[in-house]
């Protein structure tokens, strides 16, 4: 019997247009009314994430940077997996020497190294994914992301690496080189203490090897003497996976990576089809 919900956010949960999918959250509310939790599952930092729900009216305990924090029902830090020191420092490095942008999550928000780089690189792979978007809609998606993400400027890393005050709790890169992504995600999981995943085709994620979804989403089931085999989990891209393998119902959403359905135990439809609303209406018509 399913006793906890577990949603991925981008691609799932959130539309193309990047807004709550309604239909998603009508669901939600269904399931709770039947005694079913709800938490969060997401790549995204804890204020960016509520803040997209709390438009919605969607209030819900949040595991937040791919598992490296985990927050109740009312904001507090439940449990945080940082990356150590001299792991953040490598990470870098390798990010650094492939000419990627990154930008490090970390407890007082993100941090980025080299702002202007950012934005040029993000306008490229905006004009690559979205061909028909104008030089004008290009640049004001841009500079609104970093706004709105209220990214912070530290021009030197080595100001958080010996800052004991500052937690790194994750690491985003980007690039538009497959072969360079490629590359970064070999040579960062050689390292041995650190999960690669991603949650769009130009990115990567990096986080401690503890600091997964899967294992971040136990940890709060058997708080509530929940267990993983009585867990619905869903979601659409490679940071998902280590839920999913480890959910008892697992739900990959239609406009999901192919290796993802692959993994999934059932399909559903888009995130731009009300495709969460349609996995939690299937389940509660089995749920006994």
């Amino acid at each position: 019997m399913i006793k906890v919900i577990a949603s991925d956010m981008d691609g799932t949960l959130l539309n193309s247009k990047i807004q709550v999918d309604e239909e998603g959250v009508k669901a939600i509310e269904q399931a709770r009314a039947k005694g079913i939790h709800f938490v969060l599952c997401t790549g995204r930092m804890y204020d960016d994430a509520t803040q997209l729900i709390n438009h919605a009216n969607l209030y819900a305990p949040a595991i937040c940077m791919n598992g490296a924090e985990i927050r109740d029902e009312h904001g507090k830090i439940l449990k945080q997996i940082p990356i150590d020191t001299p792991s953040a420092r490598y990470t870098y490095k390798v990010l650094e020497d492939l000419g990627m942008y990154c930008e490090f999550f970390t407890d007082i928000g993100p941090i980025s190294p080299n702002k202007d780089k950012g934005i040029a690189l993000m306008k490229d792979i905006q004009r690559k994914a979205h061909p028909n978007f104008t030089a004008e809609e290009v640049e004001q998606y841009v500079i609104e992301r970093f706004e709105s993400k209220d990214v912070h400027v530290i021009d030197d890393p080595e100001r958080i690496f010996n800052n004991d005050e500052i937690t790194i709790l994750k690491f985003i890169a980007f690039s538009s080189d497959q072969a360079v992504l490629k590359k970064a995600k070999d040579t960062l999981e050689s390292e041995g203490n650190l999960a690669i995943s991603s949650s769009f085709s130009d990115n990567i994620e990096i986080t401690h090897i503890d600091a997964q979804k899967g294992l971040s989403l136990q940890y709060y089931v058997e708080r509530m003497g929940i267990t993983m085999d009585e867990t619905f989990a869903i979601g659409d891209n490679f940071n998902d996976v280590s839920m999913l393998k480890m959910a008892g119902y697992s739900v990959a959403m239609g406009n999901a990576e192919a290796p993802i359905k692959k993994l999934a135990k059932y399909q559903t439809d888009s995130n731009d089809e009300h495709g969460v609303a349609t996995a939690i209406h299937k389940m509660l018509e089995t749920n006994n």
